[in-house]
């Protein structure tokens, strides 16, 4: 049965909101919030829970889908921003941001990573600097080239494993270009724009819904 999912769009220039009424595919932005502020980091607890890392301040947190937003507390953050002063890529899964230590096969160019549950786990990379997207089946031993219809704009700086279903990851380009994949990283389509550079993402279902 469908469901429907939101999607929460991090950029230097405030935080972005894409719905998916019913499930059907057609995602489209029902929202932005946090205007002209610049979103470093996401973790959300689900869809209408949601703490945000900002630059020129502190952390800000939201219980109503983005509705209003309060000063989030020390306990709310700590991990986050642990991670996000922490060196190299981060490995991003449904369950959130962690710190990569995996193969030393893997790019050093590399500007995003995630990770996707399943009988065999995929790692997907943002490979040669966030110029190609490629995924691997052996930890990184081995990798295989995306297909992104369409052609890739810019370069990906963050990748998102959606926590609707563990096939579907979402991706983020310096230009503003926003990319979805629903075959664990094998293609990709265009879910959406953005006038600023994407800096993070979270993919959640509406619970309820469906």
């Amino acid at each position: 049965m469908a469901r429907a999912s939101i999607v929460y769009v991090g950029t230097t220039e405030g935080l972005a909101i894409y719905s998916d009424p019913g499930g059907t595919g057609r995602w489209r932005r029902v929202g932005r919030v946090l205007e002209g502020q610049a979103i470093r980091g996401l973790l959300a607890a689900d869809a209408l829970n949601l703490v945000a890392a900002v630059d020129d301040g502190p952390p800000v947190r939201t219980s109503d889908g983005g509705q209003s937003w309060s000063p989030a507390t020390a306990a709310d953050t700590e991990g986050l921003l642990a991670l996000l002063k922490g060196p190299g890529p981060l490995l991003y899964t449904a369950q959130g941001p962690a710190q990569w230590r995996g193969a030393a096969s893997l790019d050093p160019e590399a500007s995003a990573l995630a990770l996707l549950a399943g009988k065999e786990e995929t790692l997907i990379a943002a490979r040669s600097g966030g110029t190609s997207l490629a995924r691997s089946e052996d930890g990184g031993a081995t990798w295989s080239e995306a297909v992104v219809e369409g052609g890739l704009d810019g370069r990906v700086q963050i990748l998102a494993p959606a926590s609707y279903h563990m096939d579907y990851v979402w991706a983020g380009t310096n230009t503003g270009q926003v990319l979805r994949s629903e075959d664990r990283g094998r293609t990709w389509q265009e879910a959406g724009r953005e006038p600023a550079a994407i800096t993070c993402i979270a993919a959640l279902r509406i619970v309820g819904q469906g």
